[in-house]
């Protein structure tokens, strides 16, 4: 019965990994159970071939092999997409690396050549306004470019030192200062304090990086999810007195942004949410905005009402398999803010779950060298 009951484990974990499920489709409150499973199988997918595979020979019984080699199979189906996925992104900066064989089976990212400093104050609100330095084991002679990393988590968890490893890392590795920065969290602290907080993040780091190291000229943001998400408004609303108490004339603009998977649009004006954006948008309204929230507040934390010529650079990266943020939201946010003059490259995955670059995937391995390629070619 053990056996039966592990090899169905495998073969379910195996069946999210590879059957989209998008955020339209089951309602949305069992939307973040199935992205578990999801994330899970797809980042994993590359070792749960290995153990789905012993599984089928070891265990015993005829439904439990079974079921083990079908969820070997699947997961083999979700790793080589995985591969086209990071090939697709390779071909997109122009690089013409090749996706090592073993990419993928180490799916925890590696600190070497690296060194963090932890716990640095950007802000005087405590824990939530302090940031990691992520940079090379030994300082560069020229000043390194310098990235802002801002963690997701729906604006109501997270923290520095959990998300983005991979990218930090390889970054840092190659010559680049990383900031991985916490801010403000709702419902205590509600919109647009977060967005404040990058800005502030901002601020200390033009007049702060140089001192580790760093080009305070040539600044760039990034985060997924709620931190994709800040991260379009930081590039998009730096100059918003409303965003910027007390320190309305200080210079926060950025010289790039990579938003991944991000929310961009809280009004769903083009009705990508379907059924489910009653519930999201009240969802909203309690957890994250404030209680006399208005459209023009809606619109302030919207980065697709927001788009503008002058913005710069961005890259908007989204998996059709996300379960959690329409991957149309992303390409639309992308076509609105191409249309307004912006200067826009978009890639859209054929697999790539919400929060896909947190783990080691062949996607991830070849998801940092595209980042990094585009980041260069832009700094």
């Amino acid at each position: 019965m053990i056996a039966v009951l592990f090899a169905f484990w495998l073969l379910s974990l195996a069946l999210s990994a590879t059957v989209r499920v998008g955020p339209t489709k089951i309602p949305a409150q069992v939307l973040g159970f199935w992205w578990l499973g999801s994330f899970v199988g797809q980042m994993l997918a590359a070792p749960m071939v290995l153990v789905a595979a012993i599984a089928a020979i070891l265990l015993s019984g005829t439904i439990a092999k079974v079921a083990a080699a079908l969820a070997a199979l699947l997961f083999a189906v979700a790793h080589l997409r995985n591969r086209r996925d990071g090939a697709t992104m390779l071909r997109a900066m122009g690089l013409d690396e090749a996706l090592p064989l073993g990419a993928g089976f180490r799916p925890m990212s590696s600190r070497a050549g690296t060194r963090r400093i932890s716990r640095i104050a950007y802000a005087p609100d405590g824990e939530r306004t302090t940031l990691d330095i992520v940079a090379p084991a030994e300082r560069p002679a020229a000043a390194m470019p310098v990235l802002i990393h801002i963690h997701g988590g729906a604006w109501l968890l997270g923290k520095r030192n959990q998300q983005a490893k991979p990218l930090l890392h390889h970054l840092a590795r190659n010559g680049w200062l990383c900031l991985d920065i916490n801010y403000r969290l709702a419902p205590k602290h509600r919109f647009p304090t977060m967005l404040t907080d990058v800005l502030r993040a901002i601020v200390w780091a033009k007049a702060n990086v140089a001192q580790y190291g760093g080009d305070p000229a040539r600044i760039a943001l990034t985060g997924g999810s709620a931190g994709g998400h800040l991260t379009a408004l930081g590039a998009l609303a730096h100059d918003r007195a409303a965003a910027k108490p007390g320190f309305e004339n200080e210079d926060c603009s950025v010289q790039a942004a990579v938003p991944n998977y991000g929310r961009f649009d809280f009004t769903d004006r083009l009705n990508l949410w379907g059924r489910n954006h009653a519930s999201l948008r009240q969802w909203e309204a309690d957890k994250i905005m404030p209680a006399d929230v208005d459209s023009a507040g809606w619109n302030l934390a919207s980065p697709i009402a927001l788009v503008r010529a002058d913005a710069p650079p961005m890259l908007v990266i989204h998996g059709a398999h996300d379960t959690l943020i329409p991957v149309a939201e992303g390409a639309a946010f992308a076509m609105a803010q191409r249309d307004a003059g912006g200067s826009v490259d978009h890639i859209e995955l054929s697999g790539g779950q919400h929060a896909f670059d947190t783990m080691e995937s062949a996607l991830t391995w070849a998801h940092v060298r595209a980042v990094r390629a585009w980041l260069e070619r832009h700094l």
